[in-house]
């Protein structure tokens, strides 16, 4: 079982393109502070960017419902004003 994990990350590590990114040693200490375990930047910062899209698509959807909610209200405008 051990030999399987060493494989593993022999391969991912021969097979994944890797960058270096320079950072202040300010967001090195924040990064640190929520890490958790043996995770990796790569993981830390993947969960952040994770974060990050989820926060945009609310706000897409909540802009998109209040423009469904908007029109909804000009049907129930119009539909008032014919049964009156």
């Amino acid at each position: 079982m051990a030999e399987s994990l060493k494989y593993k990350q022999v391969y991912l590590k021969y097979t994944m393109k890797v960058t270096t990114v320079k950072l202040h040693m300010g967001t090195k200490s924040a990064l640190d502070e929520i890490r958790k375990g043996s995770e990796s930047y790569d993981e830390v910062i993947g969960k952040l960017v994770a974060v990050a899209k989820g926060r945009e698509l609310k706000k897409e959807l909540i802009a998109a419902y209040k423009c469904l909610g908007n029109a909804d209200l000009d049907i129930l405008e119009e539909w008032e004003s014919a049964s009156v």
